[in-house]
């Protein structure tokens, strides 16, 4: 019996497995190790957020080959990959939004804070970084549910 997947399918599944288990290796394993192991918490927030944005500026190519992959296995007939096409460009919009919008805004109420001397909990500005915090999970959380879904429909076996 031969298998329905093209080699183009075959990448496609293997590089949205690789973007979702990146989402939930960070997304559960950075935050616990590195608040668990650094007992200052201002640090530990500063190195999580470090690898945040390193995560997001993955995320970001990854998501454009996937756009780029999606497109052409649309173009050679396989029409099940138009919704994965805008759910991969919706999961991009709300990377690059927390890349390039809400963490820079966290950065810069955490350098602004700490050059008073204060760390940004003991802020007047610590109110609104946890309402930026509580975005930028939400945002995270929401991605890994669309990259979750996205290869769940994708991974399915052709019968």
């Amino acid at each position: 019996m031969s298998n329905p997947f093209s080699n183009s399918q075959r990448v496609f599944v293997m590089l949205i497995g690789t973007w979702v288990g990146l989402m939930f290796a960070v997304g559960l394993l950075v935050p616990m190790t590195v608040f668990s192991y650094l007992t200052d918490k201002q640090v530990a927030g500063m190195v999580a957020g470090q690898i945040f944005k390193n995560t997001g500026f993955l995320s970001i190519t990854l998501g454009m080959i996937l756009l780029v992959f999606a497109n052409t296995l649309v173009r050679r007939g396989f029409k099940q990959y138009r919704l994965i096409r805008w759910l991969l460009l919706l999961t991009l919009v709300l990377t690059m939004l927390g890349t390039f919008v809400v963490q820079p805004w966290m950065v810069a109420i955490r350098e602004n804070t700490l050059s008073t001397g204060f760390p940004v909990l003991l802020s007047n500005q610590a109110g609104f970084f946890k309402i930026l915090h509580g975005v930028s999970s939400s945002i995270f959380l929401i991605e890994m549910c669309l990259l979750s879904f996205i290869f769940w429909r994708v991974s399915k076996v052709q019968a």
